[in-house]
């Protein structure tokens, strides 16, 4: 058959130079085949017509065909070969007579089965034509395979170009749930089986696929990724699910990578799989499945080699930045709309709201706890002035809290509104604000813990010298406390989805912990090497007495004073408040800018309320802009928050019930809301006189740090301390200011106290 096929082939090229004077008619030649198995090979009788006879060509007996059974082929002799030079000289010679060539019928061949492809091989070099339809024929013949190559082919290369890389974590990706469900279908899934398993049918393969797409998503997008598809069945066989990932390596197997479920029962159809093909599926199995976070859920604990379902977020500026405190870091991530449940989606990544993680530093699951159980109760019936815990993860060791992000804390809200307007809007807002914050501290305080809240060593603890174990009163273990109130932990958002204020609402933040760490550092310092006083600590940490939730509104207290002074003089005099009741530690060399001061005398050792302190709200009566509401605000800051006896401080229920009152009269009463009713002002004392008429930063510190002693005791010299970069809730003073004023006698044995008020009277 070769022999012919070969002279063919010449035959036709010699035809071709001789065109004028041929003809040819030739009919197709079929190759029918499947999956490497050649079938049969029909050459149709070919008829020749030429000019003249070729001596070359070889006497081919015709055969005849009898109801499509061959006969038995005669034997021929070898044709002889035509050589390029006969050729010429033939075409050389004189034209003459020409003999009609007799037709001759080409014989149909026999294929032999035992090594078929040697017949198609030397067919491919038939004519250019030829290649042509067996490559065609060739495609037809392997059509199940092809099909299947085609799908998973398709589907791969879909899965691969919808993958996103995850911010945090170089070269690991993520195919997003809604990429999934969109491109794993019951059409494709089936479609893909039977290509690879023929002798399945449609309704098989149908059920096969509707099962995979409810429960097997992600365990099929990892088979077709790496080209396994078709194994979908034998692994819906063995009763796989999604539920079974990750799959799991065994340290003791046998094999090298040999793969388990995640309970650690083995999986037969995976044993005959090559290593190849197990070490991608342990790699691409974490890109299909990453977490979809939901409200109230338990902690998710994690496998290290979770890929987290974060989309990348640009910065802008210091921001987004990271910021790390001494026990934790937060930073802001945008989780994809479809690895969540906390809000309605927006469908596109780059619309989602951020998302903040805390990250704890500490890894002891009872610190973690601690903190969660609050915040989790608390998130139970949202409270709209408390943040609001979304969900808690374990990754790589470490605990994990997701929060909404907030647009500013307070402080940046007033450094971002340095000059407020005293009209309605504003200082209704403002008091809204603080009503709604008195009112989520109540929502903590009442809260019954399950973890017992002890002033302990750790994230949150007081740092007490070495040698004094700081207390927790007797039964207040029990209850929620924040134990950090200040400016830094109050969060404004500017569009809360469950508050339309069009200026937006305030949320307490980081109360989860429920502990007294209003020492925590953030300048990059040991926090225990620094020797520091903290601007809203109550007097009761110094003095070593037991805490309890009284801390709390101690620290409310100080924020209030605050924020009544941004309403009236802006927050240029926030800072410049600091300056003013800032005064020398005694022996420490630093400066602080607490609310209290700590004492000796013959009575002992006790607090009382800093004078600079009594001084300032005095002002701020004085103040002309000041109104009957803020006069209220003031009077209830310092007799009822700002009490240095702890038993005589407020308990937030009351607070919250006076502030509403004082709400409910504001939002019918303009003029007790806004009409100026200054109090006259008090002759200047030496105090006043070293500020100036505004009460701002002092030109001069000489004497406005000044603080008497009792008659023989006097302040020993100090050194000058360069203090690193400090939060504006941490005042460190630099120390060299004047020397502290010699005692006076006539000011008595309280020389700090303001002339005329004693201390019965402030405790109410």
């Amino acid at each position: 058959m070769s022999s012919v096929l070969a002279c063919l082939n010449c035959f036709g090229k010699l035809l071709k130079s001789k065109n004028k004077n041929s003809q040819k008619s030739q009919d197709d030649l079929l190759i029918d085949g499947n999956r490497g198995a050649v079938g049969q090979l029909e050459v149709r009788k070919t008829v020749f017509h030429a000019t003249e006879c070729l001596p070359t060509l070889p006497q081919i007996v015709e055969k005849s065909i009898v109801g499509g059974v061959p006969a038995s082929p005669p034997a021929t002799d070898p044709p002889a070969s035509t050589t390029p030079a006969a050729v010429t000289e033939q075409q050389q010679q004189p034209q003459s007579p020409r003999t009609p060539v007799p037709k001759i019928q080409v014989r149909q061949a026999t294929i032999h089965q035992d090594n078929p492809t040697d017949v198609v091989s030397q067919s491919l070099h038939a004519t250019p034509e030829r290649s042509r339809q067996n490559s065609i024929a060739s495609e037809r013949s392997r059509s199940n395979s092809k099909a299947s190559s085609t799908t998973g082919h398709w589907l791969k290369e879909q899965l691969y170009e919808a993958r996103l890389e995850c911010p945090h974590r170089a070269h690991c990706f993520i195919v997003p749930r809604s990429v999934q469900e969109k491109l794993i279908t019951v059409a494709t899934v089936s479609k893909d089986i039977q290509a690879r398993n023929s002798e399945i049918d449609d309704k098989k393969a149908t059920a096969y696929a509707e099962k995979a797409c409810k429960s097997s998503r992600q365990l099929y997008a990892t088979l077709a990724y790496i080209k396994k598809g078709a194994d979908i069945c034998a692994l819906l066989d063995e009763g796989i699910t999604d539920a079974d990932l990750p799959f799991v390596r065994k340290p003791d197997a046998p094999r090298k990578f040999a793969l388990h479920r995640n309970n650690g029962e083995p999986i037969k159809t995976l044993e005959t799989w090559r290593d190849k093909y197990l070490e991608n599926f342990d790699r691409f199995q974490w890109w299909m499945n990453a977490p979809i976070f939901r409200l109230n859920e338990d902690l998710y604990d994690l496998d290290v080699k979770t890929v987290l379902p974060f989309v990348p977020v640009e910065l802008r500026g210091d921001e987004l930045a990271r910021k790390q405190g001494g026990y934790s870091e937060v930073y802001p991530v945008r989780i994809h709309p479809a690895h969540h449940e906390f809000w309605e989606r927006s469908g596109r990544p780059e619309d989602e709201p951020l998302v903040a993680v805390k990250r704890l530093f500490n890894s002891d699951e009872t610190e973690f706890m601690k903190e969660a159980t609050i915040l989790n109760a608390v998130g139970l019936k949202h409270h709209p002035h408390l943040i609001k815990l979304l969900a808690t993860y374990k990754h790589e060791g470490k605990y994990h809290l997701m929060f909404p992000y907030a647009n500013a804390n307070l402080r940046k809200y007033w450094d971002d509104r340095p000059s407020p307007e005293f009209n309605r809007d504003t200082v209704l807002w403002s008091l809204r604000q603080m009503t709604g914050i008195a009112n989520g501290l109540l929502r903590i305080h009442t809260f019954s813990v399950t973890y017992p809240l002890r002033a302990t060593t750790g994230a949150g603890s007081i740092r007490m010298p070495k040698d004094v174990k700081l207390m927790v009163e007797r039964g207040e273990e029990w209850f929620g406390r924040h134990g950090d109130i200040k400016p830094e932990n109050v969060l404004w958002f500017e569009n809360d989805r469950e508050n339309q204020d069009p200026k937006g609402v305030l949320q307490i933040a980081d109360f989860g912990l429920g502990r007294f760490h209003g020492r925590d550092s953030r300048s990059g310092v040991d926090p225990g090497t620094v020797q520091t006083s903290p601007t809203y600590e109550p007097p009761e940490c110094q003095l070593r007495q037991p805490v309890s939730r009284a801390y709390d509104i101690w620290s409310l207290g100080c924020l209030y004073l605050e924020f009544l002074t941004w309403l009236l003089m802006g927050y240029e005099q926030i800072e410049g408040f600091s300056e003013f009741r800032g005064r020398e530690a005694t022996g420490t060399g630093i400066n602080d800018d607490n609310f209290f001061t700590i004492i000796n005398d013959s009575s002992g050792q006790h607090a009382i309320v800093r004078k600079t302190v009594m001084d300032w709200k005095n002002r701020l009566h004085t103040h002309p802009k000041c109104s009957e509401l803020i006069h209220d605000l003031l009077d209830l800051t310092m007799k009822d928050l700002l009490v240095t006896e702890t038993s005589d401080r407020c308990k937030a229920s009351w607070l919250f019930q006076q502030l509403k009152m004082y709400l409910d009269k504001a939002e019918k009463d303009d003029k007790y809301l806004l009409k100026a009713v200054p109090h006259p002002a008090k002759p200047a004392n030496d105090r006043s006189n070293s500020t100036s008429a505004a009460l701002g930063v002092p030109t001069t510190r000489a004497k406005s740090n000044s603080v008497t002693f009792p008659e023989g005791t006097k302040s020993s010299p100090v050194k000058r301390v360069a203090p690193t970069q400090l939060p504006k809730d941490l005042v460190q003073r630099i120390a060299g200011t004047p020397s502290f004023r010699a005692p006076t006698k006539s000011l008595g044995v309280h020389p700090t106290w303001p002339l005329g008020v004693n201390k019965g009277q402030m405790a109410h």
